[in-house]
């Protein structure tokens, strides 16, 4: 099972850096509750296939320019943690980035049911630990 969670994950991965956005979500559950970084000032859970879009393109849309590479994944049980990096360039500002993020990914019955963003693996080890 874990490597089919991966699988799904990386599959989903992949389908978003091609833009394609259906098959994307196609690997989502209709209920997925995304959560931005546990410090961000506005954090909040965004629900629904709807929420995760809006995440996304408010996200993204800070950005004049905006990049994510995955890294490495690894799955233990229904987690799937892909380490990434972010690079862009602030829209108004043009001040550049370029930062790490680990996303967790609960997956189960072949769709994935959350998403947590975390500043890199020994965080998301942290916050899921508690």
């Amino acid at each position: 099972m874990p490597d089919e969670n991966l699988a799904v994950v990386l599959a989903a991965f992949d389908a978003y850096q091609r833009g394609d956005e259906a098959g994307m979500f196609a690997l989502t559950s209709t209920e997925i509750v995304a959560t931005q970084f546990p410090d961000q000032l506005d954090v909040a859970d965004y629900r629904g296939r709807d929420g995760v879009s809006r995440l996304m393109a408010e996200w993204v849309g800070s950005w004049e320019e905006w990049t994510i590479e995955a890294l490495g994944a690894s799955s233990e049980g229904d987690l799937v943690f892909v380490n990434a990096v972010q690079r862009g360039r602030g829209k108004g500002s043009g001040a550049p980035i370029e930062s790490p993020v680990t996303f967790v990914f609960t997956v189960r019955g072949g769709l994935i049911e959350r998403w947590q963003m975390f500043h890199d693996d020994a965080e998301a080890r942290a916050a899921l630990a508690r």
